[in-house]
């Protein structure tokens, strides 16, 4: 049986209440640029770091999380299927709980490439671009990182590549999403500055 909060002597459905309040979603620097996970995972495993830090589980139905991220519902069990097969997350009954097999993934990866990513930013990603039906999840995260750094206010000038490998993609994706959230009306600056062997972007998201 669903179970409700009780609130101003009414009963809330938890899923509503997050809604109502807009959860933000935080994505830690480890499941960012992990090549293990798709791009649908690593936002799935953004909304149960959230949660944990929340409420110490993710009880969010796989219907009511599609709603959330405006993808199909069978994407939501897959993705849920693969990570706790991988060891990402645990299941009791409902509930779905994040290991830090993440943080052992991120290690052990970086022990593969014989580098050190000194760069330990986490992302977060607000109710208003995570929800947003016309972003697909790759933008989504993008925006993210961008906003890691702008935050409505400073310019975002790192280089294609540098942040293709933040998110583990290619930097064709990173243009193409790019001019998207542009289009989208997702940034306060777009900037685009050519010299000398030189083409920069800078960039600075809107605030929410």
């Amino acid at each position: 049986m669903k179970k409700y909060i009780r609130k101003d002597n009414d009963l809330v459905d938890p899923f509503t209440e997050d809604k109502m309040n807009k959860l933000t979603i935080e994505v830690p620097f480890e499941i960012l640029s992990n090549s293990e996970l798709s791009l649908n995972e690593k936002l799935l495993l953004g909304l149960d770091f959230s949660l944990k830090k929340k409420l110490g589980f993710n009880q969010i139905t796989n219907k009511n999380v599609a709603e959330l991220f405006s993808i199909h519902p069978n994407i939501i069990g897959n993705c849920r299927k693969n990570l706790i097969k991988k060891g990402y997350l645990t299941k009791e009954g409902r509930k779905y709980f994040l290991t830090n097999h993440y943080k052992a993934a991120e290690k052990s990866e970086e022990s593969h490439k014989n580098t050190k990513n000194m760069d330990q930013r986490n992302i977060k990603i607000p109710f208003e671009v995570y929800s947003n039906e016309t972003l697909n999840k790759g933008e989504k995260l993008l925006w993210g990182e961008y906003n890691s750094i702008s935050k409505g206010e400073k310019e975002y000038f790192a280089k294609r590549e540098y942040t293709a490998t933040r998110l583990s993609v290619s930097v064709e994706s990173i243009s193409k999403w790019t001019k998207s959230l542009n289009e989208e009306g997702l940034f306060k600056k777009y900037e685009i500055v050519s010299g000398y062997c030189t083409h920069q972007r800078k960039i600075i998201t809107c605030r929410f």
